[in-house]
């Protein structure tokens, strides 16, 4: 009978589907082969004889073979082996003060398995461990509880939520908003309100009453109600509280009657303590997000309040949220004052593209703005963001016009070039071409040329590749949106471009450049780049470049990312390229266990019957 030797044979017998192998392998005297036998059996389809191996590793004390236990209680809890339940529990209680700290993966197993059992016996060794010794274990286990969300555990929750505070009161409320159940709403809104709280616990707690079933908001309460509970939550200093809470207050009347409150209050007063501008920009955000929810009858006063925070915050956030609340709940009634918002240096992008998105957008007044010669440098790059976003193709010669114009400041050139790439327009690949290769010209709009190419499309593919060619001497900004706008071409000649530039050799170290040679290479960025926009693309064209990949020389990460890919491209040949690299490791990661059940499972071979 054979005997593994090395992680090739155990690979082999895993392709094989040799199933007795892999438990006699168990038993190897060498560690990596026994260790390595037990993670494989995990994807095994649990015949007796896996299962027998796995629980006899498992009960192994005093294991000469670190690690060969934690591996087998993966692999049972990956296997959902019901029968493991008894002896999980048993590590949990009995040896969570042993060397091996054998908690993490007996909890990681029970949650796997799930079952009444498990949660019951959880919830034992949670009363255990939160009165015997508070910590480590207790977090590990209202962690598997929260992933396998049990309503059963939501009353001895509740209870160890009161009776252990602070110790664990965090990371319990996260465990009740996991399992989502309305009887937890009342005490989580007493959390969210208490000053003794504590940021990260109103935080926690704002988190899991935002989820709650929308049916059960909100929580039964005789007095006081669930909104002014939320009051202090929504002025939180932490932004996600204020915003989340803003979120649960909009789910009712007088939650919203509240928020404009907030608005008003913070009109006639910037400086209120109860509306900070995180908390004006929380409501701005959310009546943006959710603009029927504060339809009214007349919305004047709403569009008023909203208006005056555009024009009179001092803080660019509020600002910036009212554009997008006003645009999205006044309309093409905004058109007036968003235009007037182009002006604002620290939000005119923002509101160029909402100007973008309004019906009927005001396609003259941008005209004007971009050549009148009355708008600013900010005015000017606002209006050709704009007509780009809006897709007007009247406007490609305004803008080509503005492009060509060397004495024109170089952000309104740069916005006319993204412009012209988003209006996709073939007549403006020579301009963009001739900026693009211009050494001269400011590598900020070289960059922006290059992107506007890619988006043009197959006219400007000569001028990439032209570029790519010389890539090591060109600006580290103009090289990235090279790469990337060549990771967005699906052409085979954007392939063979990335692929090239993936495998070329390492750029040399400062101690290899010798006085007076030119500057140092900057491939390396480039190499990364370019490995990463092919193993996106995953198609048969990038088979041998991926292949390169997996060499010793790659950058850290590429390896996991080239098998993937090549699991993607799913040939045979790409699956013989991923056995032949996991067989000349020395040691297995999960994602090489995944790679090779991948394969197998293309194979039709199975561990098990």
């Amino acid at each position: 009978m054979e005997q593994a030797s090395s992680i090739a044979d155990l690979i082999r017998m895993r392709m094989d589907g040799d199933v007795t192998g892999l438990c006699r392998a168990t038993r190897s005297e060498t560690h990596d082969v026994s260790l390595y036998a037990t993670i494989l059996l995990g994807s095994s389809t649990g015949p007796p004889e896996a299962v027998e191996a796995l629980f006899a590793c498992l009960r192994q004390r005093g294991e000469p073979h670190p690690g060969l236990r934690w591996q087998a209680a993966k692999a049972l809890g990956k296997l959902r082996e019901r029968r493991a339940v008894p002896e999980l529990l048993r590590l949990l209680v009995e040896e969570r003060h042993s060397r091996e700290q054998l908690d993490r993966p007996a909890c990681d197993a029970l949650a796997a398995i799930g079952g009444p059992e498990a949660v019951s016996g959880l919830l034992d060794v949670l009363d255990q461990v939160t009165t015997d010794r508070p910590g480590y274990t207790a977090a590990l286990v209202l962690d598997a509880l929260a992933r396998m969300r049990p309503p059963e555990a939501v009353t001895p929750l509740l209870a160890l939520l009161w009776h252990h505070l602070p110790d664990h009161a965090e990371r319990v409320v996260r465990t009740l908003g996991a399992i989502g159940d309305p009887r937890a709403g009342s005490a989580l809104l007493v959390l969210a309100h208490a000053p003794a709280s504590g940021t990260r616990l109103r935080r926690a707690a704002v988190t899991a009453l935002h989820a709650l079933p929308d049916a059960a908001w909100p929580p039964a309460r005789r007095y006081p109600s669930a909104e002014p509970l939320l009051y202090e939550a929504q002025r939180d200093p932490d932004p996600e509280t204020a915003r989340l809470a803003t979120a649960l207050l909009s789910r009712t009347e007088d939650g919203r009657n509240h928020l404009l409150d907030v608005l008003r209050a913070a009109s006639r007063s910037p400086h209120h303590p109860e509306c900070p501008p995180h908390a004006v920009a929380a409501v701005c955000a959310h009546v943006a997000e959710a603009p029927d929810l504060f339809a009214v009858p007349d919305p004047g006063e709403y569009h008023a309040l909203l208006r005056h925070h555009l024009r009179e915050s001092a803080v660019p956030t509020v600002r910036r949220t009212a554009a997008l609340a006003l645009s999205a709940y006044a309309g093409a009634e905004a058109g007036e004052a968003l235009l007037e918002a182009l002006s604002d240096a620290l939000i005119s992008d923002a509101v160029a593209d909402l100007i973008a998105r309004l019906p009927g957008p005001p396609l003259q007044e941008l005209l004007e703005l971009l050549t009148g010669g009355d708008g600013t440098v900010t005015q000017q790059r606002g209006a050709a963001r704009a007509l780009g976003g809006i897709g007007h193709t009247g406007a490609a010669q305004a803008l080509l016009t503005v492009l060509e114009n060397g004495m024109a400041p170089t952000a309104v050139r740069t916005a006319a070039a993204d412009a012209l790439g988003a209006l996709r327009r073939t007549e403006a690949a020579a301009p963009l071409a001739a900026l693009a290769e211009d050494e001269e010209q400011p590598g900020t709009l070289r960059a922006r040329a290059v992107r506007a190419l890619g988006l043009i499309g197959a006219p400007a593919l000569p001028v990439l590749v032209a570029l790519a060619d010389g890539v090591d001497n060109l600006s580290e900004d103009l090289s990235d949106r090279l790469v990337a706008t060549l990771a967005a071409r699906p052409e085979a000649g954007a392939t063979a471009v990335l692929g090239r530039l993936a495998a070329a050799p390492p750029p040399r170290t400062a101690t290899d450049a010798a006085v007076g040679q030119e500057r140092l290479a900057a491939s390396r960025p480039v190499r990364e780049a370019a490995s990463a926009a092919l193993t996106e693309r995953g198609t048969s064209e990038c088979l041998t470049p991926l292949t390169s990949l997996l060499g010793p020389g790659s950058w850290s990460g590429a390896h996991e990312a080239a098998v993937r890919a090549l699991l993607k491209i799913g040939t045979a040949e790409a699956h013989e390229r991923v056995l032949a690299y996991c067989r000349t490791m020395t040691y297995l990661y999960d994602w090489h266990v995944e790679a090779l059940d991948a394969v197998a499972e293309a194979r039709a071979v199975r561990l098990g019957p």
